[in-house]
């Protein structure tokens, strides 16, 4: 089942994706909320077989949680080069950063060279959705607080990044997010996808999620070990090699570049690459 937050009619929604169109979950409970509905999936899973509400082209993206409440972010969490140059040891544990409301844009929208650099790269992550609250996870029985997966893109602005990791990987609508969330019960293994990105048609990732240095399952137990994590928390996993700023020479994005994140069992978040405007 893949679940989308979605505007339609100038209204936000939330609902279920299928090939014909849009579920709208707020016509038929209209009580429910998004992390509610994270947390209880058997109970939405009797309307996947209706009518769409909407078709494709009535509505558009918004992000998969849109009232973000934590970005979590795993860096350095596959063997590559590091874009910013150096060498670079195996992590002993997972290097945990945030990220704020405001730094992602859906699947659809624009990505936001910022006036302060030409130095915006991208970094294709799987991304973990949280359904069911925890502390102190064990890694046994972590991917069973897992709602869902989506694709998430760690945009970073690598002259900033030197400042510091908030200051480079936090600029305005220099990420992105979506389409949606296919729920856990679609993916019996986050560890056997593949994560690719295209630059203009180009191909720059590819790897799989098993070449990470710390699994789904390790990334969860840890991070609840420093806070309880609750339904609506995103995780994002790291990005393998082939980034613009690994690549000889650096290749960063540019003004109307055409960039598709692709997860194998999710889907495609595309978004196009525009300069910010005073």
């Amino acid at each position: 089942m893949r679940l989308l937050s979605f505007i339609a009619n100038t209204e936000p929604a939330f609902g279920i994706a299928t090939d014909e169109g849009v579920i709208d979950l707020r016509h038929r409970v209209p009580s429910l909320e998004l992390g509610e509905a994270l947390g209880n999936l058997e109970g939405i899973e009797r309307f996947i077989d209706e009518s769409p509400d909407y078709s494709w082209d009535s509505i558009s993206f918004d992000l998969p949680i849109p009232n973000q409440r934590r970005l979590l972010c795993a860096g350095l969490n596959y063997h590559k080069k590091y874009p910013l140059g150096g060498e670079v040891k195996t992590p002993k544990q997972p290097v945990y950063f945030n990220k704020p409301p405001g730094s992602l844009v859906p699947h659809g929208a624009n990505l936001v060279r910022p006036l302060a650099s030409n130095q915006l790269d991208y970094e294709v992550e799987l991304a973990l959705v949280i359904g069911k609250a925890g502390r102190h996870i064990p890694e046994d029985r972590a991917l069973q607080h897992i709602a869902g997966y989506t694709i998430l893109n760690d945009g970073s602005v690598r002259d900033w990044q030197r400042h510091g990791v908030a200051a480079g990987k936090n600029f305005h609508h220099s990420g992105s997010c979506g389409p949606w969330i296919v729920t856990n019960h679609s993916i019996s293994d986050p560890s056997a996808l593949t994560v690719i990105t295209r630059v203009n048609g180009e191909e720059r990732q590819r790897a799989g999620t098993d070449e990470m240095i710390f699994s789904p399952s390790e990334l969860i137990a840890y991070i609840s070990r420093i806070m309880p994590l609750e339904p609506g928390d995103i995780i994002a996993t790291g990005s393998p090699e082939g980034t613009g700023g690994s690549l000889d020479p650096q290749v960063w994005l540019s003004e109307g570049d055409s960039i598709e994140f692709e997860i194998s069992e999710i889907g495609i978040l595309k978004n196009t690459v525009i300069d910010e405007q005073m």
